[in-house]
């Protein structure tokens, strides 16, 4: 999938998900990341009382493997630190090993085990 300057994606792919974006994630900070005026990475934050949490954290497939995701985990931390948060803290599927071995190589920690996931936390 490309992001380019189509009207048709920008309808049925974009429009729709940042709409669900404000409906499952309402009151929750987007930052959306752009490279040559393509969005190629999003990420939602939402603050606890003592933790900064990553709702949700994507890169766009083709630009995986370039450093953006782990740019988007220094921009949260940054933030956690910024808001006094003692936590940054993630739930990603177990079955996510990218996602899995990012998060680990940045210095998260499995702190709970679910039956399809794991919350990870990394101090701020």
């Amino acid at each position: 999938m490309t992001f380019g300057n189509s009207k048709l994606l920008a309808s049925l792919i974009v429009v729709p998900y940042i709409l669900s974006c404000e409906a499952i994630f309402l009151r929750r900070q987007r930052y959306f990341v752009k490279l040559e005026n393509r969005v190629v990475g999003v990420l939602i934050l939402h603050e606890k009382l003592d933790a900064l949490h990553i709702s949700s954290l994507a890169v766009a497939p083709e630009y995986r493997r370039h450093g953006i995701g782990k740019q988007i985990l220094n921009f949260s931390e940054k933030i956690a630190k910024k808001r006094g948060k003692r936590w940054l803290e993630l739930t990603v599927l177990k079955k996510n090993t990218p996602a899995r071995r990012l998060y680990e190589k940045s210095g998260f920690v499995k702190k709970k085990e679910r039956r399809w996931s794991l919350v990870m936390q990394k101090e701020a």
